[in-house]
């Protein structure tokens, strides 16, 4: 029966995560033809009977648009029921069935997101990284921002599997804005509920407070929409972010609530289902509550559970779940997670998957690169061919003249951006590996520590008490690198960025003191500061609060940035008991944070009186 398109846009919109939009020009790439039941319970319920009925109504219409939809259906059913060879068989027919239509260009995006999800489930990462930038590449020709928002969905997604998640904040950003600009929709349920567990996932790694508030925000908004519309699997996961929210914001009772929530709509889901990573979250919500007996048996249910189509995240639970075990005094559990997960890592991880991402990344930034110039170029000729008309033939050749010029400053600067861009990658990559192989490492010192000082006798108290010096310097090592990761990270060589660090340092340092910390932050521009700046500024202030906390006696400090005319100043002021004329001179503290200031051409000025508080000032030229 035929009705109107609205309702076919929205069916599918749930069924296949976007929306088709079809050329007007040509009647038989557009599909009309609707079904009268409301199929949004079809995913909830992997209803086959319905699933397979609607798909052979659509393929029975004498229309190529309608049995492209009709085969896209059923490799969306087989997809969610991880049938991988059946799914990859209407992969192949898709295609055999675009080599016979007029109607290529309105399908080809449906074909390159079909093969990019269907990778994602098989766990290649190179073939799901070539498809999901071939789909973005196409939704970007057609203008449409739905198809935009899965694409980037898939990217996001890839990187964030490869441990490359400093590359993912511009596409989530990109997205939401695009979301933002969506109407209410059952597409706009998903999409708010995976900007939650984005923006959750930025958290774990910033600390930023805002960013729960914007979890909280986004969770709510998908979880009353699934709740409108009975999508189990949404609401399971949209109580899931709450969990989270709540867990980051240090109130497991809330936490405990929101995730037996998510159990109980996750339950509901007939078909294939994973909840491991639901009772993962709900054992450490009892650890988090001191109840480690019931932290451990829902741990132990969560790793019991297979799921042979994502190892990756298997790994990852076990690599929580000796955090937890250990927590829980459990030692031998937890060395044998850990055990478990390095086996599992070494296995699935290699720098040659990686290589040729970001290989594939490189060249979808230089096509979309090299199609401006061409844009250009032809604006360019236009122009030309306009000034041919009106001057001399003198003014033509300083024209040429010109142009040579222009060609050669061009291609020094194309050069200049490529080195950058090289020095920004060698750096992020010695960070990442730095911050993992160290942490890895250290990791499995503090755990073997750990177990060794249990299986000591109470009378060895040489022993024990070595041993707990290897776990508290292995601890503080490990705290120690987090200022140098950060220098090494290109992001760390901007104002802001610096500026969030300092402050969020201040913020976790003075939170569980008597001491009010006040930050003052008067900078507006997002200024790059010069290579190895942010290092030697995060040590002078670092070490500025810490002599403040353990010996001004204050009741209060103050950080200040101010940024003006290439010059930046930064203060932080106490008002505790000063320090004397001899101390100034004497402090080593004080003299190595002069020789850190010098290291980068500034100046460190030490502002104090007795009963007067301290100001340690640093004043630098930018450029």
């Amino acid at each position: 029966m035929l009705l109107n398109k609205q309702v076919s846009t929205i069916i599918f919109s749930v069924l296949f995560g976007l929306n088709s939009h079809f050329v007007s020009g040509q009647k038989d790439c557009e599909c009309n033809f609707n079904n009268t039941k409301e199929l949004v319970h079809l995913i909830n319920e992997r209803d086959s009977l319905e699933v397979f009925k609607f798909t052979n109504e659509l393929k029975s219409v004498n229309n190529p648009a309608c049995q492209f939809k009709g085969l896209e259906l059923e490799y969306m059913y087989y997809l969610t029921q991880m049938k991988l060879e059946k799914s990859f068989q209407i992969i192949a027919e898709l295609e055999e069935f675009l080599t016979n239509t007029y109607c290529k260009s309105q399908f080809t995006f449906n074909i390159y997101l079909a093969k990019a999800k269907y990778y994602k489930v098989a766990n290649n990462f190179e073939k799901l990284s070539k498809f999901a930038f071939k789909s973005l590449k196409e939704a970007e020709q057609l203008k449409d921002s739905e198809k935009e928002i899965e694409a980037i969905k898939e990217i996001v997604n890839l990187f964030t599997r490869m441990d490359e998640d400093q590359k993912n904040w511009a596409y989530i950003k990109r997205a939401q804005e695009l979301i933002f600009n969506q109407k209410d929709s059952i597409q706009s349920i998903k999409n708010y509920r995976w900007l939650a567990f984005e923006y959750e996932k930025k958290y774990t790694t910033t600390e930023r407070k805002s960013l729960l508030d914007s979890v909280f925000i986004f969770a709510v908004k998908s979880k009353k929409g699934a709740l409108n519309n009975n999508m189990y699997a949404e609401l399971a996961m949209s109580y899931r972010a709450l969990e989270a929210y709540s867990y980051h914001k240090g109130t497991p009772e809330n936490a405990l609530k929101y995730i037996d929530s998510a159990i109980y709509y996750g339950k509901k889901i007939n078909g294939v289902k994973n909840l491991s990573t639901l009772y993962l979250s709900k054992a450490w919500d009892h650890l988090d509550l001191g109840e480690n007996e019931s932290a451990v048996k829902w741990l132990d249910t969560a790793l019991s559970k297979p799921s042979p189509n994502d190892l990756v995240g298997k790994m990852m639970e076990f690599y929580d779940g000796s955090d937890l075990y250990e927590q829980a005094g459990r030692l031998d559990k937890a060395y044998s997670s850990f055990k478990t997960y390095t086996k599992m890592k070494d296995s699935i991880m290699n720098t040659e998957r990686t290589e040729v991402i970001n290989e594939l990344e490189t060249k979808y930034k230089t096509e979309l690169k090299d199609a401006k110039i061409k844009r250009q170029s032809v604006w360019l000729i236009i122009a030309s061919l306009v000034i041919v008309l009106i001057l001399f033939i003198g003014t033509i050749f300083q024209l040429k003249r010109t142009k040579q010029k222009n060609l050669a400053l061009k291609v020094a600067f194309e050069k200049q951006v490529a080195l950058e861009k090289e020095l920004t990658g060698v750096r992020e990559n010695i960070a990442q590996d730095f911050h993992d192989d160290l942490g890895n490492r250290l990791a499995r010192i503090s755990l073997l520590s750990n177990l060794v000082n249990s299986e000591v006798s109470e009378k060895d108290e040489n022993i024990k008490t070595k041993v707990k010096q290897i776990t508290d310097d292995s601890n503080e090592l490990y705290l120690g690198t987090r200022d140098f990761i950060f220098s090494l990270k290109s992001n760390s060589d901007y104002l802001n960025e610096l500026t969030t660090y300092l402050s969020d340092f201040g913020e976790d340092y003075f939170s569980k003191t008597k001491i009010k910390f006040i930050l003052e932050n008067s900078i507006k521009d997002n200024v790059k500061l010069p290579y190895y700046w942010s290092k030697q500024l995060v040590y002078i202030f670092k070490e500025a609060m810490t002599n403040a906390l353990k010996h001004s006696q204050c009741t209060e400090v103050k950080l200040v940035f101010k940024y003006q005319e290439n010059q930046l100043n930064i203060k932080c002021i106490d008002g505790g008991i000063g320090l004397t004329d001899v101390q100034k001179k004497s402090s080593n503290g004080l003299q190595n944070m002069k020789k850190r200031a010098a290291k980068i051409n500034g100046k460190l000025i030490v502002e104090s009186e007795e009963k007067s508080g301290t100001c340690i000032k640093f004043i630098g030229n930018v450029i």
